[in-house]
């Protein structure tokens, strides 16, 4: 099995290293596609496709829906930097989990949808010379709606996913659409996990029939936990428009009296760390009761600014 996941990671892997150029930086159409959604896994540096293990696998490795056994909901805001809201909602439900109880409830598989909405208000219109004053102001927005599907293959520790999603901008009144797709594996261990797979493969993108490639993207992950309750992981990111990219991630959760639990994250990833000061590192941690969970996420971007991640996941 570990040989077969091995030789999935390559396969995956390999269209990247034809994809990625030095020249293919900041070439990509549908750039807000590459915001990684979620406050948990925000926490942790996103260095998450190795580890999958909730409702946020649907957008770093859909392979990790298939282990799910209960309906999850999550809703995620983002205040971003620059005056940028960035928003996420997900539903993963195991599939006919009803129809023979004796069964585990993901044993036809899991089916999630999620959204994706990157906003920009009020963006001055600039006079005719540097000197002029705006003449007005537009908006900006983007969205992605994408459908999952995973299948655990049961008694394996392996488990496959896909995604489908539609991407579509609208800049001023001027409109651009597009299909995407994503697809990942995951093998889960006694005390770890290994994920590997692509996002955001598909057509180009643009306005006007202008259209530039989607930012595709490559990754391998691991998770490990060192304890109960102690979880590190880390992950590998080959995009077609930057470097080569490195993220590590480690959750610390414990329970205390009755149903109630806390946890504490942190994470460093290598893509984020351009733009100066602490840009690179994240904090985070979260409070769970029962089948309620709120999370919460600090991400400097140095120069650009901070941005605050909260999240809230409900399990049925």
């Amino acid at each position: 099995m570990r040989k077969l996941l091995l030789a999935c990671s390559l396969l995956l892997a390999a269209p990247a290293a034809a994809f990625f150029s030095p020249a293919n930086r900041g070439t990509s159409g549908a750039q807000f596609l590459e915001i990684a959604p979620g406050a948990r896994s925000a926490g942790m540096g996103e260095a998450f496709s190795g580890v999958a293990d909730s409702v946020e696998a649907v957008y770093y490795n859909p392979a990790g829906l298939g282990n799910l056994r209960r309906v999850e909901v999550e809703g995620m805001g983002d205040q971003y930097f620059q005056g940028m809201t960035y928003d996420f909602a997900a539903l993963a439900v195991p599939m006919l989990s009803w129809i023979d109880t004796r069964k585990p409830a993901n044993y036809y598989g899991v089916l999630a949808f999620s959204i994706y909405n990157l906003s920009i208000s009020n963006i001055p219109i600039q006079g005719t010379t540097e000197s002029a004053s705006p003449t007005g102001s537009f908006t900006s927005e983007d969205l992605a709606y994408a459908l999952s599907y995973a299948y655990a293959f049961q008694d394996t520790g392996l488990s496959l996913g896909v995604t489908g999603k539609y991407v579509t901008s609208n800049l001023d009144g001027y409109n651009a659409s597009g299909l995407a797709g994503d697809a990942g594996a995951l093998y889960t261990g006694e005390r770890y996990s290994l994920g590997a797979g692509f996002r955001n493969m598909g057509s180009s993108y643009g306005f006007n029939g202008q259209g530039d490639p989607l930012p595709f993207l490559a990754y391998a992950g691991a998770g490990y936990y060192f304890k109960p309750g102690w979880l590190g992981s880390v992950e590998f990111d080959a995009p077609r428009d930057n470097n080569f990219g490195l993220a590590f991630g480690t959750e610390y959760r414990r329970a205390f009296a009755g149903k109630l639990s806390g946890a504490v994250r942190a994470g460093y990833n290598t893509l984020e760390n351009s733009a100066g000061g602490f840009a690179g590192t994240s904090f985070g941690g979260g409070i769970g009761y029962g089948s309620f969970s709120f999370d919460f996420a600090f991400v400097p971007f140095g120069e650009l600014g901070n941005t605050y991640r909260y999240a809230l996941t409900v399990k049925f």
